[in-house]
């Protein structure tokens, strides 16, 4: 995934693969996605002294595509509240709707795929990652949308009121919808949509831009973020 936890460092994959047996440990019923939900959604982009993450490579300040979801943050990862869950059937939704075929398919799980079902998933975009990403082509249009649904399952507090909070992308309109997810019970699940919108910029054929936001939901406790990722490009 281009949402790694941590930058790119020889050390971060035994620490993050420490952390993930300790939320194993702790949380033995969570499934790896839940995990990993856990370590993206409540890791942090500030250094110690409340400054923006630095890009080892060259001193300057980082992105999504050199942090990921940030620095991994071990207590509150325990305790996220909320996670982003995926089944194994969502995974093959997923590979349907990126246009594999049942026999591609079926090298990756071992066993008959069926895509009869996928299209109910809608765009591959929709799979329940915990970050997001749009990617939109110009073709000469000036106005250009997508939508992701999302569904957040709640680990935290049996009755639990979130509310969201968007930092959208710049150039972009992001809409949430509900604003407001009221859980009343430990393992109940919710839904929302995202609806991005956005226009045409100037840009060179064969390019493109990047923008960054994010998705925050939080309670009195919980702080459950995710990344948002807008690409233009202009093609040849």
């Amino acid at each position: 995934s281009q949402f790694n936890i941590l930058s790119g460092t020889s050390m971060a994959c035994p620490h993050v693969s420490g952390l993930a047996a300790l939320l194993k440990a702790a949380h033995p019923d969570w499934s790896p996605a839940a995990i990993r939900s856990a370590l993206i959604t409540t890791a942090y982009t500030l250094d110690n002294g409340g400054g923006p993450l630095l890009d080892e490579s060259n001193a300057n300040v980082s992105s999504v595509f050199d942090h990921g979801a940030g620095h991994v943050h071990p207590d509150k990862a325990i305790n996220p509240g909320l996670v982003y869950d995926i089944s194994t059937y969502d995974y093959v939704d997923f590979l349907c709707n990126s246009n594999y075929t049942s026999h591609n398919i079926r090298v990756i799980t071992r066993k008959a795929a069926v895509c009869s079902g996928a299209r109910s998933a809608g765009h591959s975009g929709n799979l329940n990652y915990p970050s997001l990403a749009a990617v939109f082509q110009q073709y000469g249009k000036q106005h250009m949308s997508t939508h992701f649904i999302r569904t957040l399952t709640n680990v935290g507090d049996p009755n639990s009121l979130y509310k969201v909070t968007v930092a959208p992308p710049p150039g972009t309109e992001v809409t949430v919808v509900p604003d407001t997810l009221a859980f009343r019970r430990l393992g109940q699940k919710l839904n929302f949509l995202v609806r991005v919108q956005t226009r045409a910029v100037k840009l060179s054929p064969g390019t493109s831009t990047v923008k960054t936001g994010s998705i925050v939901w939080s309670d009195a406790k919980h702080t459950v973020t995710s990344p948002l990722v807008v690409t233009m490009q202009q093609p040849l």
